[in-house]
């Protein structure tokens, strides 16, 4: 479409990403060309080392209607250039802090690129006063298509603090791998922890002494974007055991890694609750915090995969062997 004085016509949206060296940079990169792809009238897109440039600074003002900012670097470096060089945003996304995502020096993961692709998408249609719809708004196939969510905020409580410094299972090279010891993950379970709940919210422990135990559910902050995408994993990371989809191991490698413990309550004193038994490592958040009821929280009649009750038996046994 051109105006009548013949100039071309300024397009609705322009696109900026710092195109950065990390997983999130590079699922922004490819989001970007990707929602530019499916609407080329109304989209352009644009690398910010150009806003320094003065002609192409202005040429980018005089033609975009708005201007949105992705960003991939929790220190905002974007948006302090946007701001140095008096560039105007309608809005500015900086991925790493918003979705809780590591940075990393890596190829992302598709789950990543899903997962920026559908923020973005959501900010750009927003913009342009569009509905997104549902194909667009989840990817093909998903189970959870269709349905109208309520939007989902997690709310940390409070943090954890023991000496536990390294996670012994970690997510490498699309399986897990156990690095610890059998002998030090058995300390790890008979360790004191401390439960640290935000002052603010001290009250909310109110009458919880009279419980013995509790079931403690935290955040596995150590896990990597990678991690959160795997589908299947051999358990422990052992290669004679069946190779699993996710949800059939306790791994804290997992879409959501939200973890569940069965602690025994020592303590409490004000805010900080004293427990034995936590597998946490030191900083992780706390989500929730319920006392154990057998009547509810015990099963009858359990049934467990042959592999797990090996790795149960092999330790009374002396014979576990991780690898």
């Amino acid at each position: 479409m051109q105006p009548e004085d013949g100039n071309q016509a300024p397009y609705r949206l322009l696109i900026f990403t710092c195109y950065g060296g990390c997983a999130t940079g590079v699922a922004a990169s490819r989001a970007c060309i990707r929602i530019w792809e499916e609407n080329p009238d109304n989209v352009k897109i644009g690398c910010l080392p150009a806003v320094p440039i003065a002609w192409k600074r202005n040429e980018i003002m005089k033609m975009s209607q708005k201007r949105i900012l992705i960003d991939a670097c929790g220190v905002q470096c974007g948006a302090k250039l946007a701001e140095k060089e008096g560039l105007p945003l309608d809005r500015y996304m900086e991925l790493t802090s918003m979705l809780g995502i590591r940075k990393t020096k890596q190829l992302p993961s598709r789950a990543l690129e899903d997962q920026v692709y559908r923020a973005i998408k959501r900010e750009v249609h927003g913009l342009l006063g569009e509905k997104l719809t549902e194909a667009e708004a989840e990817p093909s196939g998903n189970g959870t298509k269709g349905q109208d969510f309520p939007q989902m905020e997690l709310r940390p409580l409070g943090v954890v603090r023991n000496r536990i410094k390294e996670p012994s299972l970690v997510a490498e090279a699309g399986d897990l791998e156990w690095r610890g010891k059998i002998a030090k993950a058995r300390q790890e379970r008979n360790a004191i922890s401390e439960l640290v709940i935000d002052n603010d919210l001290a009250a909310i422990l109110d009458g919880i002494e009279d419980f013995s135990h509790l079931l403690v559910l935290y955040w596995a902050h150590r896990i990597p974007p990678e991690g959160r995408s795997l589908i299947k994993a051999h358990p422990i990371g052992r290669k004679d055991f069946p190779l699993v989809g996710i949800f059939a191991t306790r791994s804290p490698a997992r879409p959501n890694p939200i973890c569940m413990t069965i602690v025994s309550l020592l303590e409490r004193k004000g805010n900080v609750l004293k427990v034995k038994g936590l597998d946490a490592v030191d900083g992780s958040p706390i989500l929730d915090i319920k006392p154990y009821n057998p009547n509810y929280d015990a099963a009858d009649e359990v049934r467990l995969a042959d592999w797990m009750t090996q790795i149960h038996r092999e330790p009374a046994e002396g014979s576990f062997s991780p690898t």
